[in-house]
């Protein structure tokens, strides 16, 4: 992410209003400033943020945390709001982006949903992004996908029907993990195996 330079030769654009006001209340000759202290915690906590975020998005939460570690006094609400103003910052942004990536490592809804809410995202704008990425993703295709990368070969007809059994818990228990549902789970299961019997049936000319 790139940010804009400040060309003005005026208040730095990192620099909220409340702090220049503030310095109204010191008299005439303090209010040309905010307090010099003030401004230089401020500052520092800016630019550890927008260092944060020049290395990917970030969600507020995940700022705060890691904010948090080197600046625990530190005014995250005014840093956060001056950086959403600026358009630095962005929860609906970060869970965009964030879910396109993880859609492509071939992650899941329900995987991809709990990490969103780990991350802070709020209710309405994680549920607003995941009915967009519902209309976007095919989640019985990738978890398809998903199955044959890992597994490649379908279960062994050959093997008597505990181990069949036992195989099949696996793989879903694979699926589950990476975030599927249960229909998803079910679908690619039984697709990688009819693709199987299709190439079987195939070889002997039938």
């Amino acid at each position: 992410m790139s940010f804009p330079d400040d060309k003005s030769g005026s208040q730095p654009p990192w620099l909220p209003d409340s702090l220049s006001q503030a310095a109204q209340s010191l008299g005439t000759s303090s209010a040309i400033e905010p307090p010099r202290e003030s401004a230089d915690a401020f500052q520092a906590l800016f630019t550890h943020a927008l260092d944060l975020l020049s290395r990917r998005e970030h969600s507020c939460h995940e700022l705060r945390q890691k904010l948090g570690k080197k600046h625990p006094l530190g005014d995250f609400d005014a840093v956060l709001l001056r950086l959403q103003e600026l358009n630095y910052q962005s929860d609906q942004r970060f869970a965009e982006v964030f879910c396109r990536s993880r859609v492509q490592r071939g992650q899941g809804p329900l995987r991809i949903r709990q990490e969103l809410q780990l991350r802070g995202i709020p209710s309405p704008l994680l549920q607003a992004t995941m009915d967009q990425l519902q209309e976007e993703v095919d989640w019985f295709e990738l978890a398809l996908e998903q199955l044959q990368r890992k597994f490649r070969r379908p279960i062994d007809p050959a093997l008597d029907r505990l181990k069949q059994a036992k195989e099949r818990a696996r793989r879903q228990r694979y699926l589950a993990y990476r975030g599927f549902f249960g229909d998803a789970i079910q679908y690619a299961i039984a697709e990688l195996d009819a693709a199987d019997n299709c190439e079987s049936g195939a070889d002997t000319g039938f």
